[in-house]
C-alpha cells in the first residue's frame, strides 16, 4: 500500500526537503544496512515561513525540531552532513540533543549549519556555523558528497557559479565558529556564452572514482565536472526542444529544474520545464540523452529522483536504476519504468515492487485526466521506446510539489 502522510506545522510553502538516508553514498550505503537501526528516520523541510522543520518519521506528524533562521529568510536548500567519521562520532559525543545530525540550511541570504546533538530546546535560534562567505547571489541547491572520509559541499547560484567547498576541517572547527568556506571554495562557471545564466540544479555523481559534478541552469544545458579539475567541465549536453511535446514546449523550454543520478552513477535524470524528464547516459565522460519521458506532466517537472526504496533483492549496484519518479507543478507525482534498454540488463524491472500494491488516494489516469481505479494499471502515454509509466498520483487541489 502507498500511503500519503501529511506532515502540518508549516506556516508557508514548503521549498525543500532532505531525508537523512539521502547523505550515504557508495560504499557508506553499506555501512548504512549494517547500522540503520542506530539512526532516526528524519525528513528535513524548508519553507517560504523562514523556518526549517526536523521530523522524526518513527513518531508522528509533528515536528521534532524548529530552526528558525537568521532574520526569518525564506530557505531555500537543507541538508544532512555526509562524513562518516562525525555521522558516526555523534553517537558518543551527543550533547542534549537526541538527534545525531549536524544539518545545513540555505536562504536567500546565507549558508548555516546546526549542531542537533547540541540542541537544548525544540526552537533552535543560533546556528553553529556561518557559511554565508560562500554566497553570491540567492541560493537555489545544495547538494554534498563523500570521498574517502571527506565530505563537500556544493551550492548553486544565481550569479551562474556552482561553488564547491571542502568540510574536511569542518568538525574541529565548527565549535568555535572560524570554519572559513571560502579559504577551499573552488567555482565552477556553468556557462561562459551568458552571464544571465542561473544555475538551477546540483548533483554529485555516487560511485565515482573521482568527484564528478553535475551542474544544470537555465540555459537548457547540464555540464559535468571533475571537481578537482575545474577550470572547465569535462563535456556538457544542450538539450534540445523536443519536437513531440507539442503545444507545451511553445512557453515552456527545457529548462532544467531538477537533477539526479542514478544509483549506479551510470545514468542521469533531469526534470525539464517543458514537463518532460530526460534520462541520460554516461559514455566516456559524456553524457548522451538516452531516453525522454513524455506525457506525464501538463506543467514542468519541478522534482526528479531516482529514489531507491529498497524493494528488490538484487546486490548489483544498477538493481534500482530502472525507477525513476517525477514532480510537475501541475499537482502529479508519477513513477516510471525507464526500461532495461536504458537502466541495463542487471537492473530489477520495478513492476516486482508494486505488483500486489494498491495506492491509497487517487491515481490519475494520464489519458483521461480522471482519477482511475486503485489497482495500478499502465497508462499509455507518448514516451521513449520501452520507457512507461507505471502510475501516477494527483496531490489535493491547489497543491503543487516543489522539491
Amino acid at each position: 500500500m502507498v500511503h500519503k502522510l501529511k506532515l502540518s506545522g508549516h506556516k508557508g510553502a514548503v521549498t525543500c526537503l532532505s531525508h537523512s538516508n539521502s547523505s550515504f553514498h557508495g560504499a557508506q550505503r553499506k555501512k548504512r544496512k549494517s547500522t540503520q537501526n542506530k539512526y532516526p528516520s528524519c525528513l528535513l523541510s524548508g519553507s517560504e515561513d523562514g523556518t526549517s522543520r526536523l521530523w522524526d518519521l518513527r513518531s508522528g506528524t509533528r515536528a521534532s525540531l524548529c530552526i528558525l533562521s537568521p532574520n526569518r529568510e525564506e530557505v531555500t536548500s537543507v541538508g544532512f552532513h555526509p562524513n562518516s567519521r562525525d555521522f558516526n562520532a555523534s553517537l558518543d559525543l551527543m550533547g542534549h540533543g537526541q538527534y545525531p545530525f549536524t544539518v545545513f540550511t540555505s536562504t536567500t541570504q546565507g549558508v548555516y549549519a546546526y549542531d542537533l546533538r547540541q540542541a537544548t530546546s525544540p526552537i533552535i535560534v543560533e546556528p553553529d556555523n556561518n557559511l554565508s562567505d560562500l554566497v553570491s547571489e540567492e541560493i537555489n541547491q545544495m547538494a554534498f558528497a563523500t570521498a574517502g572520509v571527506n565530505a563537500y559541499l556544493v551550492v548553486a547560484d544565481d550569479d551562474g557559479y556552482a561553488r564547491v567547498v571542502a568540510l574536511d576541517n569542518f568538525g574541529e572547527n565548527r565549535s568555535q565558529g572560524n570554519f572559513k568556506s571560502s579559504d577551499n571554495c573552488k567555482a565552477l562557471r556553468h556557462d561562459t556564452t551568458s552571464p544571465n545564466t542561473l544555475v538551477t540544479s546540483v548533483a554529485f555523481r555516487p560511485r565515482s572514482k573521482t568527484l564528478d559534478l553535475a551542474v544544470a541552469g537555465t540555459n537548457c544545458a547540464v555540464s559535468l565536472w571533475d571537481v578537482n579539475r575545474h577550470r572547465r567541465p569535462l563535456s556538457s549536453f544542450s538539450i534540445q526542444r523536443d519536437e513531440e511535446e507539442g503545444a507545451n514546449q511553445v512557453c515552456n523550454p527545457p529548462v532544467v529544474h531538477s537533477l539526479s543520478w542514478s544509483p549506479s552513477g551510470r545514468l542521469l535524470a533531469a526534470g525539464l520545464g517543458d514537463g518532460s524528464a530526460s534520462i541520460m547516459a554516461l559514455e566516456g565522460r559524456k553524457l548522451v540523452e538516452s531516453c525522454r519521458l513524455r506525457g506525464g506532466h501538463d506543467s514542468s517537472v519541478s522534482g526528479v529522483l531516482f529514489p531507491q526504496f529498497g524493494g528488490t533483492h538484487s546486490s548489483h549496484v544498477a538493481a534500482e536504476d530502472r525507477l525513476v519518479v517525477t514532480a510537475g507543478t501541475d499537482g502529479t507525482i508519477m513513477l516510471w519504468d525507464i526500461g532495461s534498454r536504458t537502466a541495463g540488463s542487471a537492473a530489477v524491472d520495478p513492476n516486482t515492487m508494486f505488483q500486489d500494491s494498491k495506492v491509497e488516494g487517487e491515481v490519475l489516469d494520464t489519458e483521461g485526466g480522471e482519477p482511475m481505479d486503485e489497482e495500478l494499471e499502465q497508462p499509455s502515454v507518448k514516451s521513449s521506446p520501452e520507457s512507461k509509466l507505471l502510475f501516477g498520483m494527483n496531490l489535493e487541489e491547489g497543491e503543487k510539489p516543489n522539491w
